[in-house]
């Protein structure tokens, strides 16, 4: 069953309102013919297997994000949309295309500075002298089993589980913001830390961070199993579904292979045929650089929206 990610969806949103006005301001870059025609065509697209033709043409066009050194470049701001689309299903892609259908700047353009009134208002409604608490609160639609943390509560909760933390922007610039899913809120109930929930009623915040967001995710889930005392079945059917992970390596078409598993001790490991086991995590230390980040985003989606 595909999962509907909305970190994903805003992101390539983001990055296709960046391509209006980054060519837009620059004209120029239209010179080069294949450059152009390749525009026109995203604004053409009309549905997900259109989208899907779009990303060929790119390839074809020697534009995707596989075509620049693994880094998109900033002057390939299409390749930029490629290298995001890669790896989304079906669903996250029909929720993006609709939405580019009936995109109206004016109407973007308010939701973005709502939404920064509104990581305002819950700064001011977190801000607190002590720091005794860390402080959570319920956000998405209430079936969605979602609650986040914004400024000092998710930099609190980054140094004392280590959990990623991600960014929302508010009126004076961006301010950590970090999502919590069923699995990391058990973890947070039985740490030992005073934790409360305040309840500011339902709303949702525009975040464009998915790669931390997966992340976070798979953090708080890897912590849910290591709090466990014995491996329950959540735990074995989970393990069957992500064994063995395959996933793309950003600006690569190479598949890599890998395996995840635990020690006694609670450690985490990486594992891929022929290789030496990687330490994923050991305590609240997570090694998330050029090697296993992919990995871990990857697993992270699997899991659905934090």
């Amino acid at each position: 069953m595909e999962t509907l990610n909305m970190t994903w969806v805003n992101l390539l949103r983001m990055q296709f309102i960046e391509i209006l006005e980054f060519y837009d301001e620059n004209p120029e870059r239209f010179q080069y013919k294949e450059l152009k025609k390749a525009y026109d065509a995203l604004l053409s697209v009309k549905s997900v297997e259109e989208f899907k033709q779009w990303r060929k043409l790119l390839k074809d066009y020697g534009l995707s994000f596989t075509d620049m050194d693994g880094t998109a470049h900033k002057d390939n701001q299409l390749g930029i949309l490629d290298d995001y689309a890669e790896g989304a299903n079906d669903k996250i892609l029909d929720v993006f295309i609709r939405w580019k259908l009936s995109f109206n700047p004016l109407k973007w353009t308010e939701m973005e500075n709502w939404n920064r009134e509104l990581v305002d208002i819950l700064l001011k409604a977190t801000k607190r002298e002590e720091d005794v608490h860390i402080v959570i609160f319920p956000c998405g639609k209430p079936n969605a089993k979602r609650w986040a943390a914004v400024g000092q509560d998710a930099d609190r909760l980054f140094e004392v589980f280590g959990w990623q933390t991600g960014h929302v922007n508010a009126t004076n610039g961006p301010v950590s913001w970090m999502f919590i899913n069923g699995y990391g809120l058990d973890v947070l109930r039985q740490s030992g830390y005073s934790i409360q929930i305040r309840d500011f009623g339902e709303f949702d915040i525009l975040s464009t961070a998915f790669e931390e967001d997966s992340v976070a995710s798979l953090q708080q889930f890897i912590d849910y199993l290591r709090m466990m005392d014995s491996i329950t079945q959540e735990q074995v059917n989970f393990l069957k579904k992500i064994r063995p992970i395959i996933f793309r390596n950003s600006g690569y078409w190479e598949l890599t292979h890998g395996n995840i598993s635990y020690d006694d001790n609670g450690n985490v490991y990486v594992e891929q045929k022929g290789k030496k086991p990687i330490i994923l995590a050991q305590g609240k230390n997570w090694r998330l650089d050029k090697l296993t980040r992919p990995l871990v985003v990857q697993m992270g989606e699997k899991l659905g929206e934090a």
